[in-house]
């Protein structure tokens, strides 16, 4: 791993894309050819038409829609490809996803910044919650992290550690950006880009998200755990300031209709 240093070989970008969709991958083409990426596409699974070795792990009783089953899935063939290749790491993408101008390169210096034992870095979050500046990547983006790791999935990297820790056999019982978000259950090491460098959704529905009737959340005591996770992972002082920031700036949107995200700065490379 790199450290303070741009990457000298470009990130593998995986694009999850359904057969069907050929307007969305044109879309994906069209800013791959813009910013000068490489983008190779991985064939999306289409529902509960999930691969063999996955079926034990998507019950039929699940309560996930056929979407978010074949979302899910998806992102796991994407983990199992970085794994059987042997990647350190490479870029996921959604097909509805929107790339800023300096995505690639902004990107690669995420990598080259984050510490070595990183699992997921986030480039879509959309930041509503307190973050914790760990590194500036350049004069606008930092390298952060989260009390709560955000939920979205339309563009993340994820390393082989993490692909590994996502692949390790489990009921899927939630769609797969609630799974990320409880990122205790698989003791994910969760960075992000802020501000972000992608946005997913933009403009038209999704072909994959629709909603299940209800979605099952961890136990009481799983969101116990998870509190204490957080807390160490960054740190029980920083935990309890970013709870307190979140607060002010609730009571704050509330009386003026502003909202804001606070960026606690502090050097998390230890």
């Amino acid at each position: 791993m790199l450290h303070g240093e741009a990457l000298a070989v470009p990130i593998p970008i995986f694009l999850i894309n359904l057969d069907r969709s050929k307007d969305r991958l044109a879309y994906m083409r069209r800013q791959a050819a813009e910013l000068g990426l490489q983008m190779e596409r991985l064939p999306a699974v289409e529902g509960r038409n999930v691969p063999e070795w996955l079926r034990s792990e998507f019950t039929p009783s699940t309560r996930m829609s056929d979407g978010e089953v074949g979302c899910y899935a998806s992102h796991l063939v994407a983990a199992r490809t970085i794994v059987a290749r042997d990647l350190p790491y490479a870029i996921v993408l959604e097909d509805d996803a929107e790339l800023s101008a300096g995505f690639n390169a902004i990107a690669a210096r995420a990598v080259a910044s984050v510490p070595a034992d990183w699992d997921y870095l986030h480039l879509c979050t959309r930041f509503k919650k307190t973050v914790v500046r760990v590194v500036a990547i350049d004069g606008e983006h930092s390298l952060v992290r989260y009390p709560l790791p955000p939920s979205r999935t339309a563009a993340y990297i994820l390393s082989n550690a993490g692909a590994r820790k996502w692949l390790a056999p489990m009921q899927r019982v939630r769609a797969i950006d609630l799974d990320n978000r409880f990122a205790w259950q698989q003791d994910l090491k969760v960075y992000g880009v802020f501000p972000a460098i992608a946005e997913g959704c933009s403009g038209s529905a999704s072909t994959v998200r629709a909603k299940a009737p209800k979605r099952q959340k961890p136990s009481f005591p799983s969101m116990v755990y998870g509190m204490f996770w957080s807390m160490r992972e960054i740190g029980i002082t920083i935990y309890l300031k970013a709870m307190a920031l979140d607060a002010v700036n609730s009571l704050r949107k509330h009386a003026t209709g502003v909202a804001r995200v606070s960026v606690i700065d502090n050097n998390l490379m230890h």
